[in-house]
């Protein structure tokens, strides 16, 4: 068992993902009437990708859905359901696969895997307005493509990055982290422009003028130029759907939150206390690149309560989260903390009103787009803040303690 304990992680997580999405008080993609498998909306949905320019031209889940379909005689809800369970499944095993691969402990790489599952936009992947469809394929071709760069198999990389783009084009915003980490370019080397670095800058970037090749022939050959340029010309209105009203506007950052907010903040907390590898900050400097490109452009030309939009650049940071915040996160994980820290009346009291605090963000301020009945965002929201308010008063009750180690 002890060998296999990574693929009952990444089957377990995707039952649970598919009961919660199934359970009767929600209303997301899977289930129709609150009762079964919603086969007219996914069979629409799959249509409005294929007709839908911005989406046509990311073809290859569809064809996955479709061909599944085919070949097992299934109908169309049911072949989404087996193509993205099946795509979410073999993601968690390449976040531990690539774990392995940059010195994490076996351990160490069991735990990124689960932290992968409980990230809000994979865990509640199929809930309006999170509406995943072409992202767990985008992910798997990532990945796959940062393992081929590990091993130095270029060419994979070349192939397994095109059909990454073409599943989503967002894709295209992870290249400069990949060159952070794969090229060997260094400002701190004297030779930073030597024929190596040049020669993986080339290779990395191989897949961009491959992928305008078959855009123009996808265009042409669909005959969707028109309406491809009158959407993309409309994406600025986007931005003030985000932030046209009070609600939007704190909808649009919650959702950045609830992505983004727990690694942003063990990232902090772990950098204060934590001495990175060389290999570590890379990625770390790779996650923080991607994170400057994306976040802007999905704040102001996309939907911002889509939230999985803003998830990318986690790719970099997911096969690390034990090494970075494996400390931090174990402090939790200590009873004798808790006993110790909130016997002070001090930090108890400071633990009611940090909870008070959570508590009004989490059901009082934020209101999703979709009724809150229908999910669990406001409870994930709710646990999110109060796990780093604990962590918070944790830290600072060992810093004023300095009797107790870290």
């Amino acid at each position: 068992m002890k060998g296999y304990l990574q693929y009952f992680i990444s089957f377990l997580f995707v039952m649970l993902i598919y009961g919660i999405h199934m359970l009767p008080m929600s209303d997301s993609m899977l289930n129709e009437n609150n009762a079964k498998l919603s086969h007219v909306f996914l069979a629409s949905q799959i249509r409005y990708h294929q007709e839908f320019a911005p989406f046509a031209r990311r073809p290859l889940t569809s064809l996955l859905i479709e061909g599944s379909s085919g070949i097992f005689g299934i109908t169309l809800g049911e072949s989404f359901v087996l193509v993205n369970l099946l795509l979410l499944f073999f993601s968690g095993l390449l976040v531990y696969k690539i774990s392995l691969k940059l010195n994490a402990s076996r351990g160490q790489a069991l735990f990124n895997q689960v932290a992968y599952f409980l990230t809000f936009s994979i865990l509640f992947a199929f809930f309006p307005p999170v509406f995943s469809y072409d992202e767990p394929l985008q992910y798997c071709l990532i990945m796959l493509g940062i393992l081929a760069l590990i091993r130095e198999k270029w060419l994979y990389y070349v192939l397994l990055f095109l059909m990454a783009i073409i599943a989503r084009e967002s894709s295209l915003f992870f290249m400069p982290g990949l060159a952070i980490i794969f090229s060997g370019f260094s400002l701190k080397s004297k030779n930073m422009w030597s024929f190596s670095v040049k020669r993986k800058l080339l290779l990395l970037l191989v897949p961009l003028p491959l992928y305008v090749i078959y855009l123009g022939i996808f265009l042409w050959a669909t005959g969707i130029w028109k309406e491809t340029s009158e959407v993309a010309a409309n994406r600025l209105s986007c931005y003030f759907q985000n932030f046209g009203t009070y609600a939007s506007t704190v909808e649009s950052i919650v959702s950045f939150f609830l992505v983004l907010g727990p690694s942003l903040y063990f990232l902090y907390m772990g950098n204060k206390h934590k001495i990175f590898s060389a290999l570590e900050k890379k990625y770390v400097h790779a996650f923080l690149l991607a994170l400057v490109i994306n976040t802007p452009i999905v704040m102001v030309a996309t939907l911002a309560r889509e939230s999985r939009l803003f998830a990318l650049p986690l790719i970099f940071l997911w096969p690390l989260v034990g090494q970075l915040f494996g400390k931090e996160l174990a402090l939790l994980m200590r009873p004798n903390l808790y006993l110790d820290c909130f016997k002070d009346w001090r930090y108890s009291g400071l633990l009611l009103v940090l909870s008070l605090i959570s508590y009004a963000i989490a059901y009082r301020l934020y209101i999703p787009s979709f009724p809150s009945k229908d999910n669990f965002f406001n409870e994930y929201l709710f646990v999110m803040l109060l796990i780093m308010s604990v962590h918070f008063l944790f830290v600072d009750f060992l810093k004023r303690n300095t009797g107790a180690s870290r």
